[in-house]
């Protein structure tokens, strides 16, 4: 999500000024937003939200177009734009009481993202939402200090807004984890998991199909909704949520949050300690425990909130060791001080209540596991604190199988099966698009193919006038990508460019020669391309949607002698596993 964007296909146009009254994040100085009324046989109008959100657009004149035309529903064509003002819009729709939908044939992207959300029921195609960081323009001209504090304060009000609409926080650091030129299109089960989309398509049908009524004044009272907002204690057990699901997550994805979780100064463990001395201290925690699997012990939650929050529980935990296959398991007493308004950690502390001695097992993890499973079965179906059950029963196994340990064997049914490390008889873990992969099917490794020659001296740029004159169209983004140096095959640079949404092709540049060479995928026939490569290997992996069976396929390439050699190919799922990484379709 960023301030200002073209849905990834060129230049960040989100610029930043200052002012006596403080900063602020602009856009352009027009309005953009229209609005188109989408006739329903029988119904209210569909409302269609389009262009890019600028700071001169203004939430009301949605609130006029509701009141004239009934309109229970919105849809979106918008590649982004200035995301205070989509916030904006987020909580019109919001207090208006207006679902959202969107098909993946329109775009919503970006900014877009976070106006979506403001749905009181919002549902979406896969692929039909897009986020990414946010990111300066090229002409922008800051102070390194200046430009971390903004990012910082965007950042906490992106936080605070996710909450404030009861979508996971986690959604903010997956985009942070998406370069602001590229785009990361979600798919259904990331948009379910990290609430994006919310209800089901019975409501939606419900809010289009709504009798006419005569339209209200815009100074009425909102429309009343179908759940209530959430209160600001539950925003900070959200929070602490979002916290320990994010520390249960690689050290890369982590470390990310945690950059963004923590005030410029924490009472830390009864200490007054930078921000920078606490994420150094998570950094190296996390870099002799890498692998970690916390949760929230149900029930243990405890919540005051006045100007800030005091949230105080129990959190279970599993750590592992990469060397010596050391590991700790046990439960701690935690208690952490939120500032609601800002979205950070103003103080934390905790304390060892419990170790797991003499155990190799997620002993205490496994246990809470087992009293949600069994709330999770024993429970009505119809009542709301059996669906809980059930979804933190699926959060903590995910956990647990992301630790290294499964749940079954094969040929073991109903009670015969236990949690354990996994092994090559437990029950095969099923790609994130539902499909299992090919058990004829072995990923190549890297190291079985070293580069031909490593880089030495300058870098040498291509030829665009003579040699080269066929890239000339692309040469700007190809400097900028060599200049950087080589990221493949020892001395190569690997330069992918955007060609529209979901689509793109890869330039290869020789930094040693500066000639550049092509791809063999990449356009509208291997949508959704994304690769896999090291600067010491010349293997490279490549992810791409076939159309025409609608199924996600990844193949391997050996870059040998500056010929693409196909080594192996599979499919990896349905469509929906093109909007995952290689990395994750392959784990």
């Amino acid at each position: 999500m960023h301030l200002r964007t073209d849905g990834g296909r060129g230049r960040v146009s989100a610029y930043y000024i200052g002012s006596d009254h403080g900063l602020a994040w602009v856009g352009a100085a027009y309005a953009d937003i229209t609005f188109e009324r989408v006739p329903i046989d029988g119904s209210s109008p569909v409302l269609l939200l389009k262009g890019e959100f600028t700071t001169s657009d203004n939430p009301d004149q949605l609130a006029r177009e509701v009141a004239a035309s009934g309109a229970k529903l919105i849809t979106f064509n918008s590649n982004g734009g200035n995301v205070a003002t989509a916030m904006a819009y987020g909580r019109m729709i919001r207090s208006l009481g207006l679902s959202t939908l969107q098909l993946r044939s329109a775009e919503c992207a970006s900014a877009c993202a976070l106006a979506f959300v403001g749905g009181v029921n919002r549902q979406a195609e896969p692929g039909a939402i897009g986020v990414h960081q946010s990111s300066f323009s090229p002409e922008s001209s800051l102070e390194g200090h200046i430009a971390v504090a903004a990012v910082q304060a965007l950042t906490a009000q992106i936080m605070t807004y996710l909450v404030e609409m009861d979508v996971d926080p986690k959604l903010l650091q997956l985009s942070l984890s998406v370069p602001s030129d590229d785009m990361r299109y979600l798919t259904a089960s990331e948009m379910q998991n990290y609430k994006v989309t919310w209800g089901n398509l019975a409501d939606l049908t419900k809010s289009a199909s709504a009798s006419k009524v005569a339209p209200k004044a815009v100074t009425e009272a909102p429309l009343a909704t179908e759940a209530p907002p959430p209160t600001t204690e539950e925003k900070a057990s959200s929070f602490v949520t979002a916290y320990y699901d994010a520390w249960s997550r690689r050290n890369v994805e982590a470390l990310a949050f945690m950059e963004n979780a923590y005030a410029d100064t924490v009472d830390f463990y009864g200490k007054t300690t930078p921000k920078a001395a606490v994420i150094d201290e998570k950094r190296n925690f996390a870099n002799r425990w890498p692998v970690r699997a916390y949760s929230v012990n149900a029930g243990s939650t405890k919540v005051i909130c006045t100007e800030t929050c005091k949230v105080d529980g129990i959190v279970d935990w599993y750590t592992k060791r990469d060397v010596g296959n050391r590991i700790s398991s046990g439960s701690a007493e935690f208690s952490l001080v939120w500032d609601q308004r800002a979205g950070v950690i103003l103080s934390e502390t905790s304390k060892v209540i419990q170790t797991d001695k003499d155990v190799s097992q997620p002993v205490s993890l496994i246990a809470q596991w087992a009293d949600q499973n069994a709330a999770c079965r024993g429970g009505s179906g119809d009542l709301p604190e059996t669906n809980v059950a059930c979804e933190r029963r699926e959060a903590i196994g995910d956990k647990l199988e992301a630790a290294g340990w499964c749940y079954g064997r094969e040929g073991e049914y109903g009670y015969q099966m236990r949690w354990h490390a996994c092994e090559a008889k437990s029950y095969k873990q099923e790609s994130p698009a539902g499909i299992v992969l090919s058990p004829t099917f072995k990923r190549p490794d890297p190291s079985s193919f070293p580069v031909r020659g490593r880089f030495s001296g300058k870098t040498v740029m291509p030829d665009f006038k003579a040699r080269d004159r066929e890239f000339n169209s692309f040469r700007t983004r190809i400097r900028n990508g060599m200049r950087e140096g080589p990221n493949f095959a020892g001395r190569y640079t690997l330069i992918q460019i955007g060609c529209g949404t979901g689509c793109s092709f890869v330039i290869v540049a020789n930094n040693q020669t500066g000639r550049p060479g092509s791809f063999p995928r990449g356009g509208e026939e291997h949508m959704y391309l994304n690769l896999d490569f090291r600067r010491d290997s010349r293997l490279v992996a490549a992810q791409w949607l076939n159309y025409e069976t609608q199924t996600c396929v990844i193949e391997f390439f050996d870059f040998d002698e500056d010929i693409w050699k196909p080594i192996t190919k599979t499919v990896i799922g349905n469509d929906d596993a093109c909007y995952r990484t290689i990395a994750e379709n392959l784990r």
